[in-house]
């Protein structure tokens, strides 16, 4: 529903206050529906509305519309008082999450036949051996036969909880092993298919899984492939983050090579992303390998491992101008037992370091305002949840409608999604295209994650109608996940469908959203799907943007080219500068180097 002028609103509120005093309820609901449908306004005349909102539904006997109304106002004791009878079982087990009494909701869900949420429940409870036996129960579900990823999470919530039981049992290490392997081989499924933030999600678990174990190779091997995904994904502070964490993690468990080598990938990393970072990782590294060679010193290792950890720490300093360490570390070569030639090479290079200073100069590491608070979730749990729901958008709506983690602009949209599926419920429209095409827009105006689910199961649809319209739907909501209809979309029987996947391309510029653009204009043979690529390309404003626009002008001819030249004309990133310069040294076809030397002029 479009914003209306404030007069416009002062009337409407008028109206349905009117019709309240009256006890013509049926036209005070109409009026006060139209009011919270503007999601936009301050909260305490929002509020208001909802209040008596609520009150009205009381009266026309609508108790479960009430009960939402309250579970957004988190009028807890009234919306509870309005979900009596099995029928809404379910509501009341979400009532009792938002109040955080853990074990009524598992039990809630549970007889809700709810059995994911019942086990997430008491885990939240910490009730574990409630939690082991509902995932136990869960292991071989029949909707998991052909759900490859699902199937593996339960597996791993299960082993973990497990576990925490009896951490000597064989069958929970089984289903730990068990997990491991499901998720090694759906994340290279979805690798293969290009879906790599699902690929992603599967290495975050198994780092979890590494962490729980206690097992460095599975951590590393979490870590590793979690880094190579964010790098490719030009994720740049991500993968730094995940660099720290790694060595954090590789130095509290005594594995001081791996941490000290890590430290030079992420000074390697930061100096090709441009990162002012890699002197910083560089000192760390040399730091770390002095800290190893007498760890191998200790523990008796073969004086070559000693040799090549000091050398290592020798080049790490003296790439930060740390002369005297540098000078310190062929000191400590020259006096292992080494032959007495190499002992004497040693010494004269420390000769040659003496009387240098260290240059008096700041070592800046990655700041904490840069770090992402929310780079790791449970989605061992989220996504069984996900699953369990089954794209339905009234359970969507309702998990979202009383959590205060979202904001308040998104809850109310989340209500207004509910209030429209139990309209059309009373009047058995559920199925209808109508309401499933308004659905769609609304689910669209919840920018939330959570209403990707249910906007896949929506474009599953027969009717060319609501598919057009899951969509639309896709313009607002900014994640890489949105791409999976999209592509689908553009080979759409029905022509109009695949216009909306034009109109979704055009939406869904932000920086996750450059490799999946740039698979869709690969992928086409569509010269406007093409072009409509190139134009959000260019609102990324990334400097991989800008390069890929520029290969793409050098390479393309006629509008392509055209449009690579429109998208790189209206990007703002002076990082961009120096490639075309660099291309305008370089190219040879007098056409396309007349046309880097023009943007560069503009520029």
């Amino acid at each position: 529903m479009a914003r209306r002028t404030f007069n416009s609103i002062e009337s409407t509120a008028d109206q349905a206050e009117a019709f309240v005093q009256q006890g013509r309820w049926v036209e005070a609901e109409r009026h006060y529906r139209e009011l919270i449908g503007q999601t936009h306004v301050i909260n305490y005349e929002y509020d208001d509305w909802l209040r008596r909102l609520g009150e009205i539904y009381r009266h026309l006997g609508r108790a479960r519309e009430a009960a939402f109304v309250y579970l957004y106002l988190h009028y807890f004791d009234m919306a509870r008082g309005q979900l009596a009878g099995d029928e809404h079982v379910a509501l009341r087990a979400r009532l009792a999450e938002i109040e955080k009494k853990w074990v009524e909701a598992a039990q809630l869900y549970h007889q809700a036949k709810l059995p994911v949420h019942a086990a997430v429940a008491y885990e939240r409870a910490k009730q574990y051996p409630e939690a082991t036996a509902a995932w136990k129960s869960l292991l071989h579900a029949p909707g998991l036969s052909h759900r490859a990823y699902e199937a593996a999470l339960v597996h791993f919530d299960y082993g973990l909880a497990a576990v925490r039981l009896d951490a000597g049992s064989t069958e929970a290490r089984r289903a730990l092993i068990e997990s491991q392997r499901k998720l090694e081989q759906v994340a290279d499924d979805f690798e293969q298919s290009g879906e790599l933030e699902r690929a992603f999600d599967c290495f975050q678990i198994l780092l979890k899984l590494g962490k729980e174990s206690a097992q460095f190779e599975n951590l590393a091997e979490g870590y590793v492939n979690c880094i190579r995904v964010l790098r490719d994904d030009n994720l740049k502070f991500y993968v730094l983050q995940y660099y720290e964490d790694f060595i954090k993690l590789a130095l509290e468990r005594g594995e001081l090579h791996a941490a000290a080598t890590l430290y030079q990938e992420a000074a390697a990393f930061a100096a090709r992303a441009g990162l002012p970072y890699d002197r910083h990782y560089q000192h760390k590294s040399a730091l770390t390998w002095v800290k190893c060679a007498e760890k191998f010193v200790e523990t008796g290792v073969p004086v070559q491992m000693v040799e090549n950890a000091l050398l290592a720490a020798a080049s790490q300093h003296s790439a930060v101008g740390d002369y005297p360490a540098v000078r310190e570390c062929f000191d400590r070569l020259a006096g292992l037992e080494l032959p007495d030639r190499a002992k004497k090479r040693f010494s004269s290079i420390a000769q040659r370091y003496k009387g240098l200073a260290s240059p008096p100069v700041e070592l800046p590491g990655l700041p904490d305002y840069l770090k992402q608070q929310h780079a790791y979730a449970d989605i061992w749990f989220v996504d069984l949840l996900e699953w369990e729901m089954d794209g339905d958008p009234f359970a969507v709506a309702a998990s979202i409608v009383g959590d205060l983690r979202y904001p308040n602009g998104i809850r109310r949209r989340a209500l207004v999604v509910l209030l429209i599926m139990a309209d059309a419920q009373a009047r058995n429209a559920v199925g209808e295209t109508e309401t499933l095409v308004e659905v769609a827009d609304k689910l669209g105006e919840l920018q939330s994650y959570a209403a990707l689910s249910p906007l896949e199961k929506l474009f599953a649809s027969p009717e060319p109608t609501v598919r057009r319209a899951a969509v639309r739907a896709l313009r607002f909501l900014y994640f890489k996940r949105s791409f999976v209809i999209v592509r689908k979309a553009l080979n759409d029987p029905d022509a109009q469908v695949r216009e909306a996947a034009l109109v979704a391309i055009g939406g869904l510029h932000f920086p996750h959203a450059f490799n999946p653009l740039a698979r869709i204009y690969r992928e086409s043979t569509d010269a406007r799907v093409r072009a409509a690529a190139l134009q959000s390309i260019g609102k990324i404003q990334t400097v991989e943007a800008g390069e890929f626009l520029v290969m793409v002008l050098r390479q393309e001819a006629g509008g392509l080219r055209e449009a690579a030249y429109t998208a790189l004309q209206s990007m703002d990133n002076a990082d961009v500068l120096p490639i075309l310069r660099q291309h305008h040294e370089i190219e040879t076809n007098p056409t396309v180097r007349d046309t880097l030397g023009e943007l560069l002029r503009r520029h």
